[in-house]
């Protein structure tokens, strides 16, 4: 008998040695970054589709079990719909809300060309991942966190952090040396999604279409539009694939013959790195 409970104890012990981490995270970006360090290590998933609108996006059932039952669960704490009452209730393993993190470049203001449009409202905007900077402090912290989920594998994490880090660091000179010496640099977007990436690459947002989520822009501001087009020689405004209504980007191009390029801010086919160098360069073909 207690050969018996020696070897149960024992194999009991080999299948919780070996588990994988479960990390889950609201978005596909941000399991990216997870993916990027804990590699086959480690189960990631992310709820929220990248082809979906997150402000429009309905928890399911099955989301919330995934959520539970994750050994860390990682979202950003603005912009999705709320996850607050569901981590409350979340009794094994560990809640990240990302914006609450320290040393993270936040922007809390709209701003365009220089000036700001809005007061500050408290919270800072959602898409803070399309800074890369953002993007290695997000990776310090999973590092971090696996270190101690997995200690036996911290230095293949440590290893994959300093790969990853590297790899941002590329891209931001990339991106920089690219957009540095073009004359023109205004960028318009069908939604403000693009005010961390802009800040990053020294792009001066101009304007957007939609001065919020659902928000239809009135006539006044589309001729405001027009006019800055015309007056900054704008060739292209930017939106992203997954959300945008046709019905005013076509206005504005039939008055204007500006292009409408579609961007993607959520790396449906790509990853991290992949599409953050694709959004670089979709932008400065379009803009030179």
């Amino acid at each position: 008998m207690k050969l018996l409970v020696s070897i149960l104890s024992i194999l009991c012990f080999s299948i919780y040695s070996y588990a994988k981490p479960v990390i889950v995270s609201s978005i596909k970006p941000i399991s990216d970054i997870v993916k990027a360090i804990g590699q086959d290590k480690v189960k990631s998933y992310y709820i929220i589709p990248p082809t979906f609108s997150v402000h429009l996006y309905e928890y399911k059932i099955s989301d919330i079990k995934l959520i539970y039952k994750s050994d860390l669960f990682l979202y950003i704490g603005v912009g999705e719909p709320n996850l607050d009452k569901i981590v409350k209730s979340k009794t094994k393993g560990e809640t990240i809300k990302l914006i609450n993190l320290n040393n993270l470049n936040l922007i809390y203001r709209f701003e365009f060309n220089h000036h700001h449009e809005e007061k500050n409202t408290g919270m800072p905007h959602p898409a803070l991942w399309l800074d890369p900077l953002n993007a290695k402090v997000i990776a310090k912290t999973i590092l971090e966190k696996l270190r101690k989920l997995d200690p036996k594998n911290m230095y293949f994490y440590q290893k994959n952090f300093e790969k990853f880090s590297k790899e941002i660091d590329f891209i931001i000179s990339y991106g920089k040396s690219k957009f540095s010496n073009m004359e023109n640099r205004y960028f318009i977007s069908y939604h403000y999604t693009w005010p961390y990436f802009t800040k990053r690459f020294n792009l001066i947002y101009l304007n957007v279409v939609e001065l919020g989520h659902g928000r239809e822009p009135t006539a006044k501001h589309i001729l405001e539009i027009i006019k800055q087009i015309r007056k900054y020689k704008i060739k292209s405004i930017f939106a992203a694939v997954q959300f945008h209504n046709k019905k005013y980007t076509n206005l504005i191009r039939q008055s204007t013959n500006v292009k409408i390029v579609l961007l993607d801010p959520f790396g449906i086919k790509k990853d991290y790195i992949q599409m953050i160098k694709s959004n670089i360069d979709k932008i400065y073909e379009n803009l030179k």
